[in-house]
């Protein structure tokens, strides 16, 4: 059986539950149930937009619904289709160790976009799942009716006291080791089955943990993106291959231009033009200025002049540029003393 065979038949196999549970129900109340969740390609309508087609009040359309529900729920305890629904589904949310966002859930079990308003129909006739929907600490979830919703909550907030303690981003790791410190116990995938459906709590591009606000999480703007890109790599980056990484890492919705990237960060004093487009952090000691200014710094801070070649050591540390140019800079802007070392002009004058 072909690939394509299969899909329709597992397209058809909950549709076909829908269908079974609701046969006996009175031909309009199918209808606005169809519309209610959206079975038609048209999407899911409001209590309103239904009894507008039908001339009546929306709350007359909410009591037909959930009188035609209350007895799909009573046939769908005898249904054998409707229980090979809940084991599929069961065994799904099992796999997550008891929660799961809904989201999830009908991406792994729905095999079109169409079908997915199918499952939300049964997970709403059954009474062997909790639906909760978004809130504040975390996202919709389909969970178990023995899901324990204390434990998930202690793990959560546990997980957010590391996070604030270290100040920074987690690697997987690091961070469940760092929770083994706590709850030795806990399973690494439970852990992280758990944390996925927070609110709070996310994974970002780089494979790390954080706070959900946190710029490493959630960047917002080319300059944070930019800069979440370069210090990832840990090293100065051109601003085309910034631009190319952060709609690799898909961090924008639209394509990103190599120039306005240029533009954000050459105006951006924790960024550090340090050779041809390339940039780098200035937390890491860069410094802003010319390769000129470079080597007026480091000479200044010297008490006696330096060779040629500690110096173009000191200049390539913080800037990506070519010996050659370090050294047309000495000899057009600094006073050159015997055996190849340099001095500030002015140093030499203070000295006569």
């Amino acid at each position: 059986m072909n690939k394509s065979s299969k899909k329709t038949i597992k397209k058809l196999f909950f549709e076909d539950v829908v269908n079974s549970i609701t046969k006996d129900i009175n031909e309009r109340a199918i209808v606005m149930i169809a519309d209610r969740f959206g079975f038609r390609k048209n999407g899911p309508k409001t209590l309103g937009q239904i009894g507008e087609t039908y001339g009546i009040t929306r709350e007359r359309v909410r009591q037909i619904i959930k009188e035609a529900i209350n007895k799909v729920r009573q046939r769908a305890l005898k249904d054998e289709l409707f229980k090979k629904a809940e084991d599929k589904i069961k065994f799904t949310i099992n796999e997550k160790h008891g929660i799961i966002s809904k989201k999830e859930l009908l991406e792994t079990l729905a095999s079109h976009e169409d079908e997915e308003n199918f499952i939300g129909f049964i997970l709403h006739c059954s009474d062997n799942f909790n639906l909760i929907d978004d809130q504040e600490e975390m996202e919709a979830v389909v969970t178990h009716n023995q899901f324990d919703f204390k434990i998930w909550k202690n793990i959560k907030e546990k997980a957010k006291e590391i996070l604030h303690s270290h100040k920074k981003t987690l690697d997987s790791e690091f961070f469940y080791n760092e929770f083994l410190k706590h709850h030795p116990e806990l399973e690494r995938e439970v852990f992280f089955s758990f944390l996925s459906v927070s609110s709070e709590i996310k994974r970002g591009v780089f494979e790390k943990w954080g706070i959900i606000h946190w710029k490493e999480i959630a960047p917002k703007g080319v300059k944070e993106k930019a800069y979440l890109i370069i210090k990832e790599h840990n090293k100065p980056l051109h601003f085309r291959e910034v631009a190319k990484l952060i709609d690799e890492y898909k961090l924008n919705k639209r394509r990103t231009h190599p120039q306005t990237v240029h533009n954000e960060l050459i105006k951006d004093d924790k960024f550090v033009l340090v050779g041809r487009g390339t940039y780098a952090l200035r937390e890491w000691g860069y410094q802003r200025g010319t390769v000129r200014d470079v080597i007026t710094e480091i000479l200044g801070s010297s008490r006696e002049p330096l060779h040629q070649d500690e110096i173009i050591e000191k200049v390539l540390s913080v800037r990506n540029v070519k010996k050659t140019t370090i050294i047309i800079n000495l000899n057009n802007f600094f006073k050159k003393i015997d055996k190849q070392k340099y001095s500030l002009k002015s140093k030499i004058k203070e000295k006569v």
